[in-house]
């Protein structure tokens, strides 16, 4: 894989933020063995994967704490890594507007910069946690854009993990500062009235891919979110299996989400 760690200026953020990028490659198999190698060709593009952290992370996250490099050349998959800070992956009420950012800018700038697909059908999002919600919020925002989502351990049910985390310490969040004095319930930062409003629209919804370890302290705020996944009709794909709140868990869950990605394993 190319590992690319590109530093630029954001207009929606107003200030410089830092992505990490990994581009695939040519790999030792390939080239020892003489497989086909279409990586260099003028035109190549790569599906793709913005991959998002959760909180207390940043971009460094996903790089530093799995496999995730390996897994991507194994499937021939563009992976981009972004920082939102501990934003909730909101346009914020005081602070910057990072559902702009990631949903609208970043995609622009890696398509200019980057050999990646600008088809729907190629890019996906994902995320862990706040990442997790952020995934689906980012999806749900730009249906036309990506058409899957995937949510390890995610807070997706955000009016009841706020409930939770509300009384719990060392919590990272400054509730008005993300959302003002509104109710998250029937906002737009609500997944489920999100998806509401998309299908009175007639617009297409992502496809979801959820997962959560059973000892996770989210594990009862997942099982009330996939109960109303299911209940509006989202084409979902659950998963559950022993672990908590960590990376053990989401480095063996990303793996199980790429494979559930309609990946094409090639260039294109």
């Amino acid at each position: 894989m190319a590992y690319i760690k590109t530093h630029f200026f954001s207009t929606a953020l107003c200030f410089g933020t830092d992505i990490n990028v990994f581009i695939p490659t040519p790999d030792a198999d390939e080239l020892l063995t003489g497989k086909k190698n279409d990586y260099f060709v003028p035109g190549v593009k790569y599906q793709v994967l913005y991959l998002l952290h959760g909180a207390y992370g940043d971009y460094t996250d996903w790089l530093h704490l799995t496999s995730i490099e390996r897994y991507a050349q194994d499937h021939k998959l563009a992976v981009i890594m972004p920082s939102a800070a501990n934003s909730f992956y909101q346009n914020m009420n005081y602070g910057s507007d990072y559902l702009t950012y990631i949903s609208e800018e970043l995609p622009k700038f890696c398509e200019a910069n980057f050999p990646i697909s600008t088809k729907r059908e190629d890019t996906f999002v994902a995320g862990l946690s706040m990442g997790g919600y952020g995934a689906l919020k980012i999806a749900l925002e730009r249906p036309d854009k990506f058409s899957c989502a995937a949510s390890l351990s995610g807070a997706i049910d955000l009016d009841a993990v706020i409930g939770m985390l509300g009384s719990m310490p060392g919590s990272p969040f400054d509730y008005a500062a993300l959302f003002g004095d509104k109710k998250v319930a029937g906002s737009d930062a609500d997944l489920f009235q999100m998806i509401k409003d998309l299908k009175a629209a007639g617009k297409p919804l992502p496809k979801v891919y959820q997962a959560i370890g059973t000892e996770d302290f989210l594990y009862e705020a997942n099982q009330s979110a996939k109960q109303k996944l299911e209940a509006l009709g989202v084409d979902l794909t659950y998963e559950e299996g022993p672990g908590i709140h960590n990376w053990i868990f989401w480095d063996a869950y990303i793996q199980r989400a790429l494979n559930w990605l309609p990946l094409k394993n090639a260039p294109l």
